[in-house]
Protein backbone atom coordinates (compact mmCIF):
# COMPACT_ATOMS: atom_id res chain seq x y z
CA UNK A 1 0.00 0.00 0.00
CA UNK A 2 1.11 3.44 -0.44
CA UNK A 3 0.81 7.10 0.31
CA UNK A 4 0.44 10.15 -2.30
CA UNK A 5 3.97 11.94 -1.60
CA UNK A 6 1.90 15.07 -1.66
CA UNK A 7 -0.03 13.79 1.52
CA UNK A 8 2.32 11.79 3.16
CA UNK A 9 3.02 13.20 6.59
CA UNK A 10 5.35 16.17 7.39
CA UNK A 11 8.02 14.21 8.86
CA UNK A 12 8.68 12.15 5.97
CA UNK A 13 11.99 13.53 4.55
CA UNK A 14 11.43 12.57 1.34
CA UNK A 15 10.57 14.84 -2.27
CA UNK A 16 7.19 15.71 -2.70
CA UNK A 17 7.41 16.17 -6.75
CA UNK A 18 8.43 13.22 -8.95
CA UNK A 19 6.95 10.03 -8.00
CA UNK A 20 3.37 10.42 -6.96
CA UNK A 21 3.59 7.70 -4.29
CA UNK A 22 5.17 7.32 -1.15
CA UNK A 23 5.61 3.93 0.78
CA UNK A 24 3.08 3.77 3.68
CA UNK A 25 4.27 2.15 6.83
CA UNK A 26 2.18 -0.79 8.12
CA UNK A 27 0.25 -0.44 11.49
CA UNK A 28 2.48 -1.00 14.20
CA UNK A 29 4.27 0.20 17.40
CA UNK A 30 3.93 4.25 15.98
CA UNK A 31 0.64 6.10 14.77
CA UNK A 32 0.78 6.67 10.87
CA UNK A 33 1.45 10.46 11.16
CA UNK A 34 4.41 9.91 13.67
CA UNK A 35 6.09 7.10 12.13
CA UNK A 36 8.31 6.72 8.74
CA UNK A 37 9.04 2.83 6.50
CA UNK A 38 12.09 1.58 7.14
CA UNK A 39 12.80 1.21 3.54
CA UNK A 40 12.01 4.97 3.18
CA UNK A 41 14.59 5.55 6.26
CA UNK A 42 17.01 3.08 4.02
CA UNK A 43 16.96 4.86 1.00
CA UNK A 44 16.02 8.54 1.76
CA UNK A 45 18.03 9.27 5.50
CA UNK A 46 20.66 6.19 5.15
CA UNK A 47 21.50 7.12 1.53
CA UNK A 48 22.33 2.90 1.36
CA UNK A 49 20.06 2.53 -1.70
CA UNK A 50 18.88 4.61 -4.72
CA UNK A 51 15.65 3.00 -5.46
CA UNK A 52 13.01 1.59 -3.05
CA UNK A 53 13.40 -1.72 -4.62
CA UNK A 54 17.01 -1.66 -3.66
CA UNK A 55 15.71 -0.61 -0.20
CA UNK A 56 13.86 -3.23 0.53
CA UNK A 57 16.48 -5.92 -0.42
CA UNK A 58 18.50 -4.57 2.10
CA UNK A 59 15.70 -4.86 4.47
CA UNK A 60 14.55 -8.37 3.48
CA UNK A 61 18.31 -9.63 3.82
CA UNK A 62 18.24 -8.76 7.77
CA UNK A 63 20.95 -6.04 7.51
CA UNK A 64 18.61 -3.17 9.64
CA UNK A 65 18.04 -3.61 13.48
CA UNK A 66 15.51 -1.49 14.93
CA UNK A 67 15.75 -1.66 19.04
CA UNK A 68 17.98 -4.39 18.57
CA UNK A 69 15.56 -7.17 16.56
CA UNK A 70 16.29 -7.52 13.23
CA UNK A 71 13.50 -6.29 10.76
CA UNK A 72 12.62 -7.85 7.80
CA UNK A 73 9.35 -5.61 6.61
CA UNK A 74 10.09 -2.99 4.46
CA UNK A 75 6.75 -1.30 5.33
CA UNK A 76 7.87 -1.61 9.55
CA UNK A 77 7.06 1.68 10.96
CA UNK A 78 10.25 3.23 12.57
CA UNK A 79 9.36 6.29 15.07
CA UNK A 80 10.27 8.46 18.04
CA UNK A 81 13.54 7.10 20.10
CA UNK A 82 14.01 3.64 18.43
CA UNK A 83 17.45 2.69 17.82
CA UNK A 84 18.34 1.88 14.26
CA UNK A 85 21.55 -0.37 14.16
CA UNK A 86 23.51 -0.90 10.53
CA UNK A 87 25.85 -3.76 11.76
CA UNK A 88 27.50 -3.92 8.23
CA UNK A 89 28.83 -0.32 8.89
CA UNK A 90 29.03 -0.35 12.63
CA UNK A 91 27.12 2.62 13.21
CA UNK A 92 23.72 3.35 14.98
CA UNK A 93 21.29 6.13 14.93
CA UNK A 94 18.11 7.49 16.94
CA UNK A 95 15.30 9.05 16.00
CA UNK A 96 14.64 12.57 16.73
CA UNK A 97 12.70 15.49 16.50
CA UNK A 98 14.80 18.13 15.00
CA UNK A 99 13.11 21.65 14.76
CA UNK A 100 11.48 22.99 12.04
CA UNK A 101 13.10 19.44 10.81
CA UNK A 102 10.56 17.00 11.22
CA UNK A 103 11.92 13.28 12.66
CA UNK A 104 15.71 13.32 11.46
CA UNK A 105 18.62 10.30 12.54
CA UNK A 106 21.33 11.34 14.99
CA UNK A 107 24.23 9.06 14.88
CA UNK A 108 24.87 7.73 18.83
CA UNK A 109 27.69 5.43 20.29
CA UNK A 110 27.23 1.52 20.89
CA UNK A 111 26.61 2.30 24.86
CA UNK A 112 23.50 4.93 24.35
CA UNK A 113 22.29 2.62 21.31
CA UNK A 114 21.60 -0.20 23.87
CA UNK A 115 18.68 2.27 26.33
CA UNK A 116 15.58 3.72 24.89
CA UNK A 117 13.49 6.87 26.95
CA UNK A 118 10.17 5.13 25.91
CA UNK A 119 7.09 7.98 27.93
CA UNK A 120 4.21 6.62 29.51
CA UNK A 121 1.03 7.16 27.84
CA UNK A 122 -1.11 4.91 30.07
CA UNK A 123 -1.48 3.25 33.30
CA UNK A 124 -3.79 0.44 34.25
CA UNK A 125 -3.95 -2.65 36.25
CA UNK A 126 -4.60 -5.87 33.83
CA UNK A 127 -6.10 -9.60 34.93
CA UNK A 128 -3.70 -11.05 37.84
CA UNK A 129 -3.47 -7.73 39.53
CA UNK A 130 -0.36 -6.86 37.83
CA UNK A 131 0.23 -3.06 36.94
CA UNK A 132 0.82 -2.06 33.00
CA UNK A 133 2.51 0.88 31.81
CA UNK A 134 1.46 1.23 27.62
CA UNK A 135 4.60 3.46 26.20
CA UNK A 136 4.68 5.50 23.40
CA UNK A 137 5.95 3.41 20.90
CA UNK A 138 3.29 0.52 21.50
CA UNK A 139 5.34 -1.82 24.41
CA UNK A 140 3.48 -2.87 27.72
CA UNK A 141 5.66 -3.69 30.90
CA UNK A 142 3.57 -5.28 33.59
CA UNK A 143 4.82 -5.10 37.25
CA UNK A 144 3.75 -6.53 40.66
CA UNK A 145 1.63 -3.93 42.50
CA UNK A 146 3.42 -4.17 45.32
CA UNK A 147 5.88 -1.96 44.87
CA UNK A 148 5.67 2.15 46.30
CA UNK A 149 7.96 2.81 43.33
CA UNK A 150 5.66 1.60 40.52
CA UNK A 151 2.35 2.78 41.97
CA UNK A 152 4.09 6.31 42.08
CA UNK A 153 5.15 6.32 38.24
CA UNK A 154 2.37 8.71 36.32
CA UNK A 155 1.25 9.18 32.53
CA UNK A 156 3.66 11.41 31.39
CA UNK A 157 6.64 9.62 33.21
CA UNK A 158 9.95 7.87 31.00
CA UNK A 159 10.99 4.62 31.34
CA UNK A 160 14.68 4.14 30.56
CA UNK A 161 14.55 0.67 29.02
CA UNK A 162 17.70 -1.48 28.31
CA UNK A 163 17.70 -3.01 24.33
CA UNK A 164 16.62 -5.57 23.72
CA UNK A 165 16.02 -6.83 26.97
CA UNK A 166 13.77 -3.90 28.34
CA UNK A 167 15.14 -4.12 31.53
CA UNK A 168 14.12 -0.92 32.96
CA UNK A 169 17.41 1.32 33.90
CA UNK A 170 15.74 4.54 35.22
CA UNK A 171 12.61 6.49 35.65
CA UNK A 172 12.22 9.92 34.91
CA UNK A 173 9.61 11.64 36.23
CA UNK A 174 7.59 14.88 34.66
CA UNK A 175 8.01 16.83 37.28
CA UNK A 176 9.21 20.95 37.34
CA UNK A 177 13.02 20.65 37.00
CA UNK A 178 13.41 17.48 34.83
CA UNK A 179 14.81 18.04 31.11
CA UNK A 180 12.29 17.52 28.51
CA UNK A 181 12.06 17.06 24.91
CA UNK A 182 9.09 18.43 23.02
CA UNK A 183 7.75 15.70 20.48
CA UNK A 184 4.56 16.94 19.21
CA UNK A 185 3.78 20.66 17.55
CA UNK A 186 4.93 23.77 16.14
CA UNK A 187 7.58 24.06 18.30
CA UNK A 188 9.16 19.88 18.09
CA UNK A 189 12.52 19.49 18.59
CA UNK A 190 13.58 22.33 20.91
CA UNK A 191 14.04 21.01 24.69
CA UNK A 192 14.98 22.31 28.23
CA UNK A 193 13.96 22.65 31.43
CA UNK A 194 10.70 21.98 32.93
CA UNK A 195 9.84 25.56 34.94
CA UNK A 196 6.03 24.99 35.43
CA UNK A 197 2.75 22.83 34.52
CA UNK A 198 -1.24 23.34 35.15
CA UNK A 199 -1.86 21.80 38.13
CA UNK A 200 -5.70 20.22 37.12
CA UNK A 201 -7.33 19.97 33.77
CA UNK A 202 -10.20 22.78 33.36
CA UNK A 203 -12.47 20.82 30.22
CA UNK A 204 -12.60 21.90 27.75
CA UNK A 205 -8.62 23.76 27.99
CA UNK A 206 -5.84 21.36 28.01
CA UNK A 207 -2.88 21.80 30.38
CA UNK A 208 -0.02 23.49 29.76
CA UNK A 209 3.38 23.79 30.69
CA UNK A 210 6.35 26.58 30.54
CA UNK A 211 9.85 24.57 29.21
CA UNK A 212 12.72 26.98 29.18
CA UNK A 213 14.92 26.50 25.68
CA UNK A 214 17.43 27.77 23.95
CA UNK A 215 14.85 30.06 21.99
CA UNK A 216 13.56 31.19 25.57
CA UNK A 217 10.71 30.40 27.61
CA UNK A 218 7.87 28.03 25.59
CA UNK A 219 4.54 27.13 26.63
CA UNK A 220 3.66 24.11 25.17
CA UNK A 221 0.87 21.52 25.91
CA UNK A 222 1.45 19.09 28.26
CA UNK A 223 1.12 16.42 26.16
CA UNK A 224 3.27 17.65 23.58
CA UNK A 225 6.89 16.79 25.70
CA UNK A 226 8.48 13.78 27.05
CA UNK A 227 11.05 13.89 30.14
CA UNK A 228 14.45 12.95 28.58
CA UNK A 229 16.48 13.44 31.86
CA UNK A 230 16.80 15.27 35.40
CA UNK A 231 19.34 17.97 35.70
CA UNK A 232 20.75 16.67 32.26
CA UNK A 233 19.61 14.68 29.35
CA UNK A 234 19.89 10.68 29.62
CA UNK A 235 20.59 10.97 25.58
CA UNK A 236 22.09 13.05 23.20
CA UNK A 237 20.04 15.57 21.01
CA UNK A 238 20.09 17.57 18.27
Amino acid sequence: MHLKRLAAPSIYKIPRKGYKFAPRPEPGRHPLEESIPLAVIVRDYLGFAATYAEAKKIVHLGKILVDGEVITEPRFGVGLMDVITVPSVGKNYRVLPRFKRGLELLEIGDDEAKVKPCQVKRKQHVKGGNIQFTLHDGRNLQFPPNSSEVSSIRTGDTFVIELPSQEVKGVIKRVEGSYCLITSGSRMGLHGRLISMDAERRYPAKRHAVIESSMGRITTILDYFMPVGEDKPWIALF
